[in-house]
């Protein structure tokens, strides 16, 4: 989250006057560039999981915005517990079983290298055992930060548009 803190007072005073003269204009613009925000995030998501495997949707629904602070402060965060994950990618990493007898999945979608039994090869699943000692982690799939930016750019076009 960027954060601006203003300590001239002149500055300040003359940033409240420039608010108060423009309310509702200045408020469509944050409510504006705020959901545009939001929809690109989720567009980016979108197109990069379209050959994916899984398509839950449940990163798109998480991505939410909320305007605070009187309409003066927009904010889009996505409440996945992964999206950090998704955003900058994950480091190399062992996995272990929770739930489940042993780690599996399709033949066809395992990662290159990972030794899978002929069994269950047959079967068309790819069974890794009870620990999968390196897994190689994922890419970064950054999704937020390109929308951030597509919005600030967005947000300094509405304020040109509207204060001209």
């Amino acid at each position: 989250m960027i954060k601006l803190t203003i300590i001239d007072k002149d500055f300040k005073n003359k940033m409240d006057q420039f608010i108060r003269k423009n309310d509702k204009q200045f408020k469509t613009v944050i409510n504006d560039s705020t959901n545009q925000l939001a929809k690109r995030a989720k567009l980016n998501i979108r197109n990069q999981t379209m050959r994916s495997k899984v398509k839950s949707g449940n990163l798109i629904r998480r991505i939410q915005p909320s305007i605070f602070n009187n309409g003066l402060t927009g904010e889009v965060v996505s409440k996945a517990s992964y999206s950090e994950a998704v955003e900058k990618g994950t480091r190399p990493h062992p996995i272990s079983i929770r739930n489940k007898k042993v780690l599996a999945g399709p033949y066809r979608g395992r990662p290159a290298g990972w030794i899978v039994s002929k069994t269950s090869r047959a079967m068309g699943f790819a069974t890794y055992g009870k620990r999968v000692p390196r897994h190689p982690g994922t890419k970064a799939r950054p999704f937020m930060y390109p929308a951030w930016k597509y919005a600030v750019d967005y947000f300094g076009k509405q304020m040109e548009a509207v204060f001209k």
